[in-house]
């Protein structure tokens, strides 16, 4: 059967043809004054960054398959158990996979001032086990089991479950979470 005579067919039985959505869609191919527009643009940018605050001392070494875990002193270790609940219900998360250590702390640094504007208590950082970094360490794992450490704003984190992540998510809780219930002695 030829396509005519399939096309005849299927107008004779008032059958009508699909109109296909494209979803892929060809590479756009910049002309070359778009790309010295753009070369241009970027150029004539001026990177403001305020430096993050945060120590880029590298960390002691730390076990990759290690679970992490922290209470702040003076604070009620059944904080944990928050931590552990299943589906942790974080109001933030932010994944570093892939992040440089001065990017990861310019969002760590953004996170905890959104953590403070937005009075956040429940938050979840992914952050890898290192299994693409350089020598296979877990570099962000231990710079934020740091950062985390030294922010007065975070009062306990844990590993999260396996099933969430494992050792590669940190759970956290602030201190936005205290009522009568949580508060400090």
């Amino acid at each position: 059967m030829s396509d005519d005579s399939f096309k005849s067919l299927m107008q004779e039985t008032g059958v009508e043809p699909i109109e296909r959505d494209v979803r892929i869609r060809p590479k756009k191919v910049l002309s070359s004054d778009e790309i010295e527009t753009a070369r241009a643009r970027a150029e004539d940018t001026v990177v403001a960054r305020a430096h993050h605050g945060l120590s880029t001392e590298e960390p002691p070494p730390i076990d990759p398959l290690k679970p992490l875990e922290y209470v702040a002193y003076e604070v009620d270790r059944r904080v944990l158990g928050l931590l552990d609940e299943a589906p942790f219900p974080a109001q933030y998360e932010i994944d570093l996979h892939g992040y440089t250590v001065d990017e990861a702390a310019y969002a760590i640094t953004a996170l905890f001032q959104t953590i403070r504007e937005r009075r956040l208590t429940h938050i979840r950082i992914t952050h890898g086990v290192g299994r693409h970094s350089k020598d296979g360490r877990p570099l962000l794992k231990a710079y934020v089991n740091r950062w985390l450490k030294n922010n007065p704003d975070i009062v306990a984190f844990a590993s999260a479950r396996r099933s969430d992540g494992g050792v590669g998510v940190v759970n956290a809780v602030t201190s936005g979470l205290f009522d009568d219930r949580w508060e400090r002695t």
